[in-house]
């Protein structure tokens, strides 16, 4: 069973319909979702878990995740609630910004009880973001969803994904998102992440990463915009650079690395156990590349869900 669950937010993604952002159009996104989509896009069998309004667009969302093959079992109607929206805004070069409108939004509300559904058994790997840790509710159900994980002996990935304006003080960052590292075999951080979250607590970027691996992270993934990026492993590092591309929009582009990179470890090398894989060099290089394509591919078109590229776009 090769099946990735990801949780957290699932909300429409206001994108700008011009250079000088003036017009927007609702697309769904949010980080989680985007993931499920872009392993279910490479061919890979996802569902998304998490807390979606009784608003008008509800079932938007639905029959986008749908759309991409991405299964709804886990997706629940909160209601009285509202959709969380973000505004992204693009520069010249393609990168994005965010403004976020989410207040006691939907994707806010899942709680332990909701979990209670999920059929683990059918789940190999879940993936979640940071996003859901910044209040205490949700950062409760999210824990608790980390440790049924692990209790049922499931891989666990976590893009750290920082979004620092959804954080009502920026110092309860790192401390809540380092509560979950003990919890996790796959951790991907930018460059910008981790230097924000060392400096945090009074660490050089390295240390910062060594006290992730004496955690017992298994892997950490270090994206640093178009430079190389890195894996850490107890054992050995690993570093390739990213493909070189005229960007369009960076909306995506680490959801679909780490959707690739998550989807490589799944359905390549299929002889070797989950825990060898992660210990394998030459499995994380190759996971390391394939997911680099997918996050350059991304950039390449317009929007979230549809930039997210098929494996043939990748091959």
């Amino acid at each position: 069973m090769t099946k990735l669950l990801s949780l957290g937010e699932l909300l429409i993604d206001m994108l700008p319909q011009d250079s000088h952002n003036t017009a927007y159009l609702p697309i769904p996104g949010g980080a989680p979702a985007n993931v499920a989509v872009g392993y279910a896009k490479l061919g890979g069998n996802a569902a998304f878990c998490g807390g979606m309004g009784d608003d008008y667009f509800a079932k938007q969302l639905t029959d986008a995740l749908k759309q991409y093959n991405v299964g709804t079992e886990y997706l629940f109607t909160i209601e009285n609630a509202q959709t969380a929206m973000v505004i992204v805004s693009l520069d010249e070069t393609g990168e994005r910004s965010f403004n976020f409108y989410r207040h006691n939004t939907a994707d806010l509300l899942l709680t332990p009880e909701h979990l209670q559904q999920i059929q683990w058994d059918e789940i190999s790997t879940l993936h979640f973001c940071s996003n859901t840790l910044t209040s205490i509710a949700i950062a409760n159900t999210t824990l608790s969803a980390l440790k049924q994980a692990k209790s049922h002996n499931k891989l666990v990935s976590f893009d750290v994904n920082l979004r620092y304006s959804l954080w009502h003080n920026i110092r309860d960052i790192e401390p809540n998102v380092r509560a979950c590292y003990a919890h996790c075999d796959i951790i991907k951080l930018s460059r910008d992440e981790l230097n924000f979250l060392a400096e945090h607590t009074s660490q050089s970027g390295d240390e910062y990463l060594q006290s992730l691996l004496e955690l017992g992270v298994s892997l950490i993934f270090l994206t640093d915009g178009p430079e190389p990026a890195t894996v850490y492993h107890k054992k050995f590092n690993v570093s390739e650079a990213a493909p070189i591309i005229n960007a369009i929009d960076t909306t995506s582009a680490g959801d679909a690395f780490i959707a690739g990179v998550l989807y490589h470890l799944n359905h390549y090398n299929e002889t070797l156990l989950p825990i060898d894989k992660l210990n394998n060099k030459q499995v994380i290089k190759d996971a390391l590349s394939f997911g680099l394509r997918c996050g350059s591919k991304a950039c390449l078109s317009k929007g979230a869900f549809p930039a997210l590229p098929v494996l043939d776009d990748v091959l």
